[in-house]
Formats: structure tokens, C-alpha cells, sequence
């Protein structure tokens, strides 16, 4: 098993190490995003991707979670007083307009796509592909449905990761500010983690507050979510990404203060590296030949979603 994910482990570590060699002459994007980059670049000249997808998928799963969870032990629960009442308020709002805007979506474009629907609203609101996975099969949503889900949202992911930053810098946001907008919008954890800390790690820490305060509602909404379809989904189970959970863990270390300062911050700076892995793999996962296939309909409904949330959390920012 481990034979066969190695060469995609490699190719995901060294982009790793050329985004990190690159990011001393192009600072300003930052060796995560670079790391993107690289993995997009490379995916589409490989003329067999079979012997790396082992690996890809692996790093991308497993690596990034690592990584999230080592990040935890640098993390500042001050961080919390940062971001305020306010935001956490918004980010129950900004899901249950999300939800509510998918599920009008579906009205409107047709009530066949209903599942597809659920499925977009659940990844854009909350946290991504791990959303999305939980929910499925929880409203016995069709394998396509599931995939054209993914495919949308980690598209619309990686471009937020690009533009969200520019918006920011655009409006002369400050660093929290530019972390509620990113935590807030960006898709998956990992695309929170990535593009927020690829700016700075006090950027990356407000973000990665308010992306969990997102995440924390994703058992409510899969409660909900299951009373809704239990006469379908009686013998379903609820998955919850339990990386989370010991990221908890890592940042309540952290503040207890049993190991040595020194120690963390190798921990956190293991996270780092770790994380540019993951970025990699990320890219290394975008085939773009196949987003020509996402149905239009589905990328129209996940870009509306994605521009509302934009524009909810930037009315947010100029007024509060």
C-alpha cells in the first residue's frame, strides 16, 4: 500500500520544495500558493497521472489534515477576542442564508437537481468536500450529483484562493479583517489554511477562528439534515472530519503549557511544511481537462452561492 503512494507522496513533496525555493524570489505569493500552482502546472503535463493518484489523494487528505492539526499547536485562543460576537452572529446567518439560497436555487433551476443542490449549499456554507461527503449519503444523493458537487466547489475554492487575497489587499483591509474574509468565504479547511497563511500566520490564525466556528455547525446542520431525510437514510451513519477534533486537542496543549515554547514551535512549523505539501496535492488533483464537463447549471448555482457570501461578508467588513 505504501509502494504505491510513494511516487505521488514524492512528486507532492518535491513541489513542495520548489515552491519553497521560488517563494525567495516571488514573496508575494507565498510558498502555499506557489505550491498550488506547481501541482496545477504539473497535473496537466503528465501524460499518466495513474502512478501518482495513489499519493495525490493520500497527501491530500491525510498530509493536509496533519498538518492542520500540528498548525494547532501555534494557535492563540486570544484570537477568539479578535474576531468578536459579531462575526461568530454572522457566521450562523451567512450558513443559514447559504442553505436557503441553495435550496431557492433549486427552485429555479429545476427540481431535479434538488440533491445537487443540498450538496453545494452544504460545501459553500460549512467546510467543502468534508460537507459535502458527510451529506450525501445522508440525502442519498447520487454518485454524480456527489462528484459535480466536488468538482464545483474545489474550483470555486482554488479560485478564491487567487482572488479572495487581492479583494482584500484591494480594499485595504486589515489583517483581521482579511482573515474574517477569508475564514468566512473560502470552502474546505484546507483552502482557508492555505491561501490565509500563505499571507501571514496572524492572517492564518484569525481565518482558521472563524473557519472553525463554521465547522462547528456542521453536526447541527447534519442533524437537521438527517430528521429531514430519515424515512430515506434510517441506517446512515453521521461522519464528522475528526481531524478537527484533534486540532482542538493541539491548541488546548498549546495553552496549558506541559511541553516547552521551543516545542511548539517546531510542531507549528512542521504544520507549515506539511500544509505546502498538501498544497501541492491539491493542484495535483485539478485536472483541468474535466472541469470542461462540470454541468453549467451546477457551476452557475456554486458561483451565485460564492458571490453572495463574498458580498455578505464584505458589507460586513465596511460597516462593521
Amino acid at each position: 500500500m505504501f509502494k504505491s503512494r510513494l511516487p505521488g507522496i514524492a512528486l507532492a513533496t518535491i513541489l513542495m520544495l520548489m515552491a519553497s525555493f521560488m517563494s525567495g524570489y516571488l514573496p508575494t505569493l507565498g510558498t502555499a500558493l506557489l505550491a498550488l500552482i506547481l501541482g496545477v502546472l504539473t497535473r496537466q503535463l503528465l501524460p499518466d497521472f495513474s502512478l501518482f493518484a495513489g499519493g495525490v489523494t493520500w497527501s491530500e487528505k491525510y498530509i493536509l489534515e496533519t498538518a492542520i492539526v500540528f498548525i494547532g499547536f501555534g494557535f492563540e485562543l486570544s484570537k477568539f477576542d479578535q474576531i468578536g460576537i459579531s462575526t461568530l452572529a454572522l457566521i450562523l446567518v451567512s450558513i443559514i442564508v447559504i442553505v436557503v439560497l441553495a435550496l431557492l436555487l433549486q427552485r429555479l433551476m429545476g427540481k431535479e437537481d434538488g440533491k445537487l443542490f443540498w450538496l453545494l449549499g452544504a460545501g459553500s456554507a460549512i467546510c467543502g468536500s468534508s460537507a459535502i461527503g458527510a451529506t450525501a449519503p445522508l440525502i442519498q444523493a447520487k454518485e454524480e450529483e456527489t462528484g459535480i458537487s466536488l468538482a464545483v466547489i474545489n474550483l470555486l475554492g482554488l479560485l478564491g484562493m487567487v482572488f479572495l487575497p487581492l479583494i482584500a489587499v484591494g480594499l485595504s483591509c486589515s489583517e483581521v479583517q482579511t482573515g474574517i474574509f477569508l475564514g468566512g468565504i473560502l470552502q474546505s479547511v484546507g483552502h482557508v489554511v492555505g491561501s490565509a497563511f500563505a499571507i501571514n500566520s496572524e492572517v492564518g490564525e484569525i481565518a482558521t477562528v472563524v473557519k472553525m466556528g463554521r465547522v462547528a455547525f456542521l453536526i447541527p446542520f447534519l442533524l437537521v439534515v438527517f430528521f429531514l431525510f430519515r424515512k430515506k437514510a434510517d441506517d446512515t451513519k453521521l461522519k464528522f472530519p475528526i481531524f478537527i477534533l484533534f486540532f482542538l486537542v493541539a491548541v488546548l496543549i498549546s495553552q496549558v503549557g506541559i511541553l516547552a515554547s521551543g516545542t511548539f514551535k517546531y510542531f507549528s512549523k512542521c504544520g507549515d511544511v506539511l500544509l505546502n505539501v498538501g498544497m501541492a496535492a491539491i493542484g495535483l488533483k485539478i485536472n483541468v481537462k474535466s472541469l470542461w464537463k462540470i454541468s453549467g447549471k451546477a457551476f452557475l448555482g456554486g458561483l451565485i452561492i460564492f458571490v453572495i457570501q463574498i458580498v455578505m461578508y464584505l458589507i460586513y467588513l465596511l460597516f462593521d
